[in-house]
């Protein structure tokens, strides 16, 4: 493809057949020229043309589904931080349990499961076979509740810590020592009104 001004605008042509503006002799001014070597094309100003680099466009717009995922990454970073209560009231930020299967998650990270938000008591390799509501080892469900029911511990990783409050046979108490892992009532605990 080739162009040329004429006369204040910019003409385009294939150049197969030109009319000369220009005489090349033998050739005359006015004749018309088929299949001209590219020698009399530019001699009778006709300039190679090269489009414009025109940058692709978007085929379309990102799927709500990618959009919702790309905002939860960018918002990864800032529910890190989160109190339990806050993190509560935008758990559905957070990934969900099922999503991290063999993956590594740290401890102190927050996992959706079942309709609960649950924190990650110690670091490890998530597995199907341990789900968060059967693994206080590894998981605690984040509540703010002041006086949750006690559970069990099943070691130091889920143990109660000095301050804690729980509720128990339908009484409230406050864990008196670290790694408390005894039944209230029975020893480390102070009974609260």
């Amino acid at each position: 493809m080739y162009y040329k001004e004429v006369n204040g605008r910019t003409i385009f042509s294939t150049c197969k057949t030109i009319c000369l503006e220009y005489d090349h002799p033998p050739l005359v001014k006015g004749q018309w020229v088929s299949n001209p070597d590219s020698q009399l094309v530019y001699d009778d100003g006709w300039l190679p043309y090269t489009p414009p680099i025109v940058p692709p466009q978007p085929a379309m717009e990102p799927e709500d589904g990618e959009m919702l995922e790309a905002i939860k990454r960018m918002l990864s970073t800032e529910t890190e931080a989160l109190s339990d209560e806050d993190a509560l009231a935008v758990a559905a930020l957070y990934p969900t349990w099922a999503s991290k299967i063999d993956t590594e998650v740290a401890a102190g990270e927050r996992l959706w499961y079942d309709g609960k938000l649950y924190k990650v008591i110690q670091g490890h390799t998530v597995s199907a076979l341990w789900v968060p509501d059967h693994n206080p080892a590894l998981y605690a469900e984040v509540s703010i509740e002041e006086w949750p029911e006690w559970k069990q511990p099943l070691g130091s990783e889920d143990a109660y810590q000095k301050g804690d409050r729980v509720s128990h046979n339908a009484k409230h108490w406050e864990s008196t020592m670290d790694a408390n892992v005894y039944e209230p009532g029975v020893y480390g605990w102070e009974e609260k009104q």
